[in-house]
């Protein structure tokens, strides 16, 4: 390979997107981490994968709201001057307001929508063209359990996350030609990611019933997922489903 590897991780500081960043970095390449709020996670973030990064690598992040279109202008442009073209577009950025149908207001649709399903349309405008140009790119969606109609946190998330997959099916057979493959990841029950993350070992504990292997999963599961897209140039169009065999039940 002629070039050097330049990712994006949206929604990068904890969580998947930081162990997907952290593959990226142990990868060879130089990273930018987007985030929205919590400056805490980001530098701590930073600073654990400059530890790990050559000396050839950087580790960048950058504050704003993926769901806010001028805002990914500014950040995208902000990361290629100081990392170079970027060729690994990993769009995680999302939020997971639980709620009933019968709860949902429309701020929460808007939100969800905008941060989960479009923030992904908007990397990716600005993504693909280079890509394009370099030849070679790989775009990866984290998606959920959540797009097949099932999960535990709403009919809006649900929505945001099949249109991710929508969009992942399209972008694959219109790049394919450019050696651009566009990929997403369904995972479900993560223990130590979104929502799950806060939730007491009993809550967990209940999780086991929904799936049929003997435990839940964690970001590591997601992470092995994300290494095989990447190292695949054959593969494209398609949801790896990481649940513990959840959409089977």
């Amino acid at each position: 390979m002629s070039f050097n590897l330049v990712a994006i991780v949206t929604g990068g500081t904890k969580g998947i997107g930081f162990a997907i960043a952290e593959s990226l970095v142990k990868r060879g390449a130089s990273v930018a981490l987007t985030y929205k709020s919590n400056d805490k996670s980001a530098e701590d973030a930073q600073k654990s994968l400059e530890k790990i990064a050559g000396s050839n690598q950087n580790v960048f992040t950058t504050k704003g709201d993926s769901g806010d279109s001028d805002v990914v202008i500014r950040q995208y442009s902000e990361i290629s001057k100081k990392l170079g073209p970027v060729n690994i577009l990993v769009n995680n950025a999302g939020i997971m307001p639980a709620r009933s149908f019968d709860k949902i207001t429309i701020d929460d649709w808007n939100k969800t929508i905008r941060t989960n399903l479009s923030s992904s349309f908007y990397w990716c405008k600005l993504a693909v063209p280079t890509m394009k140009k370099m030849k070679f790119g790989r775009i990866i969606n984290i998606s959920s359990l959540a797009a097949r109609g099932l999960g535990v946190v709403g009919p809006h998330y649900a929505a945001s996350k099949a249109g991710m997959l929508g969009m992942t099916m399209y972008a694959a057979r219109e790049l394919g030609e450019h050696n651009i493959t566009v990929n997403a990841i369904a995972p479900a029950f993560i223990e130590d990611a979104g929502i799950f993350n806060g939730w007491s070992q009993e809550k967990k504990n209940k999780l086991k019933e929904k799936i049929v292997v003997p435990k839940i999963g964690n970001v590591n599961d997601v992470v092995q997922a994300f290494d095989y897209l990447m190292n695949s140039s054959f593969v494209t169009g398609v949801t790896l489903d990481v649940n513990g065999g959840a959409f089977m039940i």
